[in-house]
């Protein structure tokens, strides 16, 4: 099979894989806050708890990425697969007498996430052609395609345990590890780890303003959108007193502009470059924050449906944001050298979990001390 057949062949391959993460993975999302807000009684403990997961997702990229240039990408997806489901199982077995669980529970979920998420975009980045935003975009909008359907799926199943959403997530996470060892080929992705230096990721980052200008904005990022959505489901739940349908309901939308938006903003990040569609995405997602404070004074002068469209147009802005800024990430942090690239893609997520891992509990204490409009005070400020 030619190299141009086998690049086509992954990139069908992994946009059922995103499809399917998109569907388990948006069900999780949805019902983990509010589960561990159930076990928990407590918004600021379940910022904490969060913040253990985030830890998790981010400290250990740095050795991910040396893991993946070394080992390959695949190999490194299929490592993750077995940690995420032994740790959604432990979620599973968990209770408030239990939450032992729940912590070795977030702690194996979110390592082997880890594993997922850097290798499949660079699964992404080394089976596209010239017009990576679009090859992004068409990944994404499997993901958010499959993203809808599981929002679905907890609306229609009003009343149905949260645990029996986490089993059917397993199910998807098997299937996906099926399709990732037996249709994705990566022989022809040999060649670039053999070309990889011994010099380490962190001195390239030390010797290059780019680089550090990179890591830097990078990380500031994340830090002022997480302060808010870091404890965001749990908040619709806690101060509005939202059901997990009504969140699903609202999280339907998101999916829907991210799917209908993804392709279109691959196209646009190709014409109009990396930075200014970056600029586009802050502008969206101040508005986000916004419309979420308004919300909060309608909330106290109409009723629960007024506040959920509200809510849902809110969602729809942020979408675009998202749509607008996941190619042009993407593109710079899968290229940043000719060497290394993986462990230097895990270097700016360290630097990131570094800014993450106070936002859980900076939130947490932000609405339970304050009240729940300042966390999206601070992030609108912030994005400014």
């Amino acid at each position: 099979m030619s190299l141009e057949k086998t690049k086509r062949k992954n990139l069908r391959a992994l946009s059922i894989t995103r499809f399917l993460h998109g569907l388990g993975g948006n069900m999780f999302n949805i019902v983990y806050q509010p589960f561990i807000l159930e076990l928990t009684n407590s918004i600021f403990i379940t910022g904490v708890l969060i913040s253990i997961g985030s830890l998790m997702q981010f400290f250990p990229m740095p050795l991910v990425g040396k893991i993946s240039d070394k080992i390959g990408r695949k190999i490194t997806i299929l490592i993750g697969t077995p940690l995420q489901i032994f740790g959604v199982l432990s979620l599973i077995v968990t209770d408030n007498n239990t939450l032992f669980f729940t912590v070795i529970g977030i702690i194996f979920y979110f390592l082997g996430f880890t594993f997922y998420q850097l290798n499949s975009q660079f699964l992404v980045s080394e089976n596209s052609k010239k017009s990576k935003g679009f090859a992004f975009g068409l990944i994404f909008f499997s993901y958010f395609a499959g993203s809808i359907a599981g929002s679905y799926l907890i609306v229609v199943g009003q009343g149905i345990a949260t645990r029996f959403y986490l089993m059917l997530f397993i199910i998807f996470l098997l299937i996906e590890g099926f399709i990732y060892l037996i249709f994705i080929s990566t022989k022809n992705h040999h060649i670039q780890r053999e070309k990889n230096k011994k010099d380490s990721a962190w001195i390239k980052f030390l010797k290059t303003k780019e680089l550090r200008i990179i890591l830097i904005f990078f990380t500031m990022d994340i830090f002022v959108y997480s302060i808010t959505l870091s404890i965001y489901n749990g908040g619709l739940s806690d101060y509005y007193r939202l059901t997990k349908e009504d969140i699903a309901l609202i999280s339907l939308w998101f999916n829907v502009a991210n799917m209908a938006f993804q392709i279109p903003a691959g196209h646009l990040t190709d014409k109009i470059g990396n930075k200014k569609t970056i600029l586009s995405s802050q502008i969206f997602g101040f508005s986000f924050f916004i419309l979420n404070i308004m919300a909060v004074i309608i909330w106290r002068n109409a009723n629960k449906s007024t506040l959920i469209f509200v809510l849902i147009i809110a969602e729809i802005l942020f979408a675009v944001s998202v749509t607008t800024f996941i190619p042009a990430e993407q593109i710079i942090l899968t290229d940043l050298g000719e060497t290394n690239k993986a462990e230097s893609y895990g270097v700016i997520a360290f630097a990131r979990g570094i800014g993450f891992v106070p936002t859980g509990t900076i939130g947490g204490l932000l609405v339970e001390n304050v009240n729940y409009i300042s966390p999206f005070i601070f992030s609108s400020i912030g994005v400014v």
